[in-house]
């Protein structure tokens, strides 16, 4: 072996050379920045034989040039072990800088430089990608204005207090809330300390309800008697709305509550006692800037939900311990996505010296100044990467997009029976997973079920959907044929068939009773006996009896006898079913007659033949008027073949949003959009066309509509509807 030195102006450079006079065998030792760029110390196998590591050491030492270079293995000597060491690390950082560069942008790109200084801050990729989007179309070359750019960007999406006057003179009840060890009870401090030089301490009252932590109280009863002013311990049985009525005379209360992880049980109780104290309040949540990314997202996510589920939604934020923090890029990046507005910035244990108000400018270069990229940064993918994430970073690009957005939705809530009601159910994933299954029941219960004649219900298999373990839920159609968004869940509904079919009559008014999965063979014989008029998918291996004689459904499906021709979409595009009919049975009760539907789906424009599918359906009825009726539902059940594909579709995108999902309200939103996505794309009226137009430009597609881009848009539609809602009381506050 031996060792060889590269120096270039960067470290794409030196790894170039070492590629090129190497090859991509070639070991890496060191890289180091030095006066003329970066300098590489690598090893190449020139000979078959083992190398000790003293005589690793002994090559490395008699190759380098530089003074600095040979200290380190020097001091190591015949260390095997911290050899070993260095040598792991100094590969370590090499393969770091080759993910890297892999990473970045193409050079011609204005914002690859901006993207690296904000991936390098540690702000998130998709918050980085969202920031230089914009600025690509800048020119390339000025660094300068594209940084400036960058700032302002920035800068509009961190909403901040300005200026405290009007939060210390309104007073009223503050709860300084979050995580153990944030620093709420300094902190707590601190911002009496600052009310205190303005207004004096006698309308100032402290408040503490940690009687966990050992020295809680006397921690602030200290502080008290430095700023002259009450602090008040609650106790284990006493109330804190009967504690604050005591201090209704004080013009400001800072409670500081019992630190609570964001996976402990106890935090909604907690949240919830203090939305019941009978006077407004302000939520300020102390978040550790030292903290990971992960860790803070995690934190934000909980104790918003918790909030909002308390009726006393958070707004605000102090960022504590920004000294020890090696980067602020994690905690301005989780700010900015989740629109809280940042109060104050604490930035040692001085009161009040150290705790200030944000300075916008200056805040934001001291984040993109941050030091060498973190060891712990995990690769990054593709912003254009599926699931959650993506449905949240594309809706907080649609915020630009209002005016569009609100029509498209005005124009599905005026057209779309119970799609308020799927609006109202999406709101509802931003409550804690134990509280939505019963703010699920509650919005059903007070939203009105229109029931009338004529209507169809739409069962699933008794099966649960492939690739899942839920059943799919029961839908329907109305008197005039149109998909409804309602899902009733399968195990909400009676047990036992015939009682699944008095509850539908009974409730629904169901005329006839449709079946998107093949019912098995006990079921298909109850639905004979029963007097009720139903259509159900078969397999074409189904056997039924015909003239006395055993066959499968797609033996008998040359015999049947023409019907009609009749168009439908399919999977996004025009098709023409063929239609045919056979009278049969099902073996073992020849004599229940039956009705065996065959139909042969072609392009509409080339007739290729697209497949066929089987039906059986009840013969209550004869002559040419039942068939037509039944024939016309055998093509709104054709319509619906792609609804369990679909409704997992969503049930896998809404697993992967950020914060928990409660099974029941997951499994009602991944059917109701399901339902939705068929509806709009099977409707032929005005408004349906208007509708996918503007579903289509939310998402930038132009192409033809089908069921799974309209899932994927009205998913963006209500990701970003949630996203305004949210940000609305920031941009209040502003």
């Amino acid at each position: 072996m031996s060792v060889q030195r590269f120096v270039g102006a960067n470290s794409r450079e030196a790894m170039h050379q070492v590629r090129l006079a190497l090859g991509e065998d070639a070991l890496i030792l060191s890289s180091q920045s030095i006066a003329e760029g970066v300098e590489i110390l690598a090893l190449v196998e020139d000979a078959p034989a083992a190398i000790s590591p003293r005589h690793a050491v002994a090559a490395y030492t008699s190759q380098a040039p530089e003074p600095a270079a040979p200290a380190r293995p020097a001091a190591i000597g015949n260390d095997f072990a911290a050899l070993s060491q260095l040598l792991l690390g100094e590969m370590q950082q090499m393969r770091t800088l080759l993910g890297r560069r892999h990473e970045a942008p193409p050079p011609s790109d204005p914002t690859a430089p901006l993207l690296a200084d904000l991936l390098g801050a540690g702000f998130s990729h998709c918050l980085a990608q969202e920031l230089t989007a914009p600025l690509r179309q800048l020119p390339p070359g000025d660094s300068d204005s594209h940084r400036a750019s960058l700032l302002q960007q920035m800068a509009a999406r961190l909403p901040v207090l300005s200026e405290e006057t009007r939060l210390l003179e309104e007073g009223g009840v503050i709860a300084l809330v979050g995580p153990t060890g944030v620093g709420k009870t300094t902190t707590t401090a601190k911002l009496a300390a600052r009310y205190v030089m303005r207004h004096g301490a006698a309308g100032l009252a402290l408040v503490t309800t940690d009687s966990f932590r050992i020295g809680a109280h006397e921690q602030l009863r200290i502080y008290a008697r430095l700023l002259g002013g009450e602090v008040h311990a609650l106790g284990h049985e006493e109330s804190l709305e009967g504690l604050l009525t005591q201090l209704a005379d004080k013009r400001l209360v800072i409670i500081d509550t019992v630190g609570m992880s964001q996976r402990d049980q106890r935090l909604l109780t907690q949240v919830q006692q203090l939305g019941r104290i009978g006077r407004p309040l302000r939520l300020m949540l102390v978040l550790n800037a030292a903290s990971h990314g992960d860790t803070l997202e995690e934190v934000v996510d909980t104790y918003c939900r918790a909030a909002l589920a308390a009726g006393s939604p958070l707004r605000d934020c102090i960022v504590s311990k920004c000294d020890e923090a090696p980067r602020l890029g994690p905690a301005l990046d989780v700010l900015m996505r989740h629109g809280l507005r940042l109060n104050y910035l604490s930035t040692g244990q001085q009161v009040p010296e150290d705790l200030h108000l944000p300075d916008v400018p200056s805040l934001l270069q001291q984040a993109l100044a941050a030091g060498k990229p973190s060891m712990y940064a995990a690769a990054v993918a593709p912003l254009a990467g599926k699931g959650g994430q993506r449905l949240d970073a594309l809706g907080r690009s649609l915020l630009a997009q209002g005016r569009l957005l609100e029509t498209a939705r005005d124009t599905l809530r005026r057209h779309l029976a119970d799609f308020a009601l799927l609006d109202g159910a999406w709101h509802l994933a931003g409550l804690p997973a134990s509280l939505q299954g019963q703010a699920l029941h509650e919005l059903i219960a007070s939203t009105p079920c229109v029931a009338g004649p004529g209507q169809q219900m739409i069962w699933g298999s008794e099966r649960p959907v492939v690739g899942a373990t839920w059943k799919m839920p029961l839908l329907s159609f109305d008197g005039a044929g149109r998909l409804q968004l309602r899902p009733w869940l399968a195990h909400q509904l009676p047990i036992g068939l015939q009682q699944r079919l008095d509850w539908s009559a009974e409730h629904r008014q169901a005329q006839r009773h449709l079946w998107v999965g093949c019912p098995n063979r006990d079921a298909l014989q109850r639905l004979g006996q029963a007097a009720t008029p139903w259509l159900a998918t078969a397999n074409r291996s189904q056997r039924v009896l015909h003239a006395g004689v055993s066959a499968t459904l797609a033996q008998l499906a040359a015999s049947a006898t023409f019907h009609a021709i009749a168009p439908l979409r399919q999977r996004g595009r025009w098709v023409r079913m063929e239609q045919g009919y056979l009278p049969v049975a099902l073996p073992g009760a020849p004599e229940q007659p039956l009705r065996a539907w065959f139909g042969t789906l072609r392009e509409a424009d080339s007739d290729h033949c697209l497949g066929l599918r089987y039906w059986l359906g009840d013969s209550l009825e004869q002559g040419e008027a039942a068939r037509v009726s039944q024939a016309a539902s055998l093509c709104q059940l054709q319509t619906c073949e792609a609804l369990p594909a679909l409704t997992l579709r969503a049930w896998n995108i809404l697993g992967e949003r950020q914060g928990a999902l409660q099974a029941e309200l997951r499994v009602f939103l991944a059917a109701a959009l399901a339902a939705a996505a068929c509806r709009l794309d099977q409707d032929l009226e005005g408004w349906a066309n208007k509708a996918r137009t503007q579903l289509l430009e939310l998402i930038g597609k132009r192409r033809a509509h089908s069921p799974v881009l309209l899932l994927d848009a009205l998913m963006q539609l209500l990701t970003a509807s949630d996203t305004l809602q949210r940000m609305a009381p920031v941009r209040a506050l502003a």
